[in-house]
């Protein structure tokens, strides 16, 4: 795929993932829409993207993905200033980790709203765009979306609804020749990670530590790489994927009893 030209949309724009894939993208001579809940840090990103020697085409509108109204109203309002896109990137997200028992419903509702609704409402907004112009809707889930993790009854529950959606939205949208991508990556070098690691559980600690943390710039190389492919599930890292195939060739009992002997091992550290 050549970028160059090519609109992209991405949401979580101001931050992590979603500000990183921008600039990758506008290195590469893309036009860049970015959406975020937070207009000063969203405005703040732009401009200084728009700073840039070459004056790259910099577009911004405040998001709230979990609302249906705020999703069509800004995707309206871009395709109408900016143009429709030829590639969205959904990577609005919220984490939450703890002990189930200790996981509000509000607190699991909020991440549902944002992650499996939000990832709803971004499909359904810029998919009629998408199918016109035979273009790629990028959806990011997590590792956590095909491995259980303990501590994650909220994001991993999340991440797996997203890894279902994006399933059966690459078979709906095949007829219409929409490429559907899924980003599966495992912990990434992201502000949602530096707050994570002053909760996380010691038994959520132990079964992360195999795949290891990837820096945000090779995260997102990786998934720049495999929407160029038109790669259904990308996954960034070596031992991710190990993990990933280990899922689904390791019988079930025997990875069970592998992750909660983890799992122990790593509630006994001090």
């Amino acid at each position: 795929m050549n970028w160059t030209g090519k609109t992209v949309y991405i949401t979580g724009g101001s931050s992590g993932i979603g500000m990183e894939t921008a600039r990758q993208l506008l290195d590469r001579g893309a036009r860049v829409a970015l959406f975020a809940r937070g207009e000063k840090n969203l405005a703040a990103v732009a401009e200084a993207f728009r700073q840039r020697p070459e004056s790259p085409e910099v577009f911004y509108e405040v998001m709230d993905v979990s609302s249906w109204k705020s999703v069509e109203a800004a995707v309206k309002k871009t395709a109408q200033s900016f143009g429709p896109p030829d590639v969205v990137l959904n990577s609005a997200g919220v984490g939450k980790v703890g002990y189930f028992e200790t996981i509000s419903s509000e607190n699991f509702d909020k991440v549902m709203a944002i992650n499996v609704s939000g990832t709803r409402n971004v499909a359904e907004a810029t998919l009629p765009y998408l199918k016109k112009k035979k273009g790629t809707l990028a959806l990011v889930s997590s590792s956590a979306g095909f491995i259980p993790v303990f501590g994650y009854s909220a994001y991993g529950t999340s991440k797996f609804a997203v890894y279902a959606l994006a399933e059966i939205l690459r078979y709906e949208m095949k007829r219409f020749d929409v490429t559907v991508c899924l980003f599966c990556p495992s912990e990434v070098e992201t502000p949602m990670l530096e707050a994570e690691r002053l909760v996380i559980p010691k038994e959520t600690r132990a079964l992360k530590d195999f795949a290891g943390v990837i820096s945000v710039d090779r995260a997102v190389l990786s998934l720049i790489q495999g929407i160029e492919k038109g790669t259904y599930m990308i996954i960034p890292g070596f031992r991710t994927k190990i993990l990933y195939w280990l899922r689904r060739v390791v019988p079930g009992p025997i990875y069970r009893g592998i992750a909660d002997v983890t799992a122990m091992l790593g509630a006994s550290r001090k």
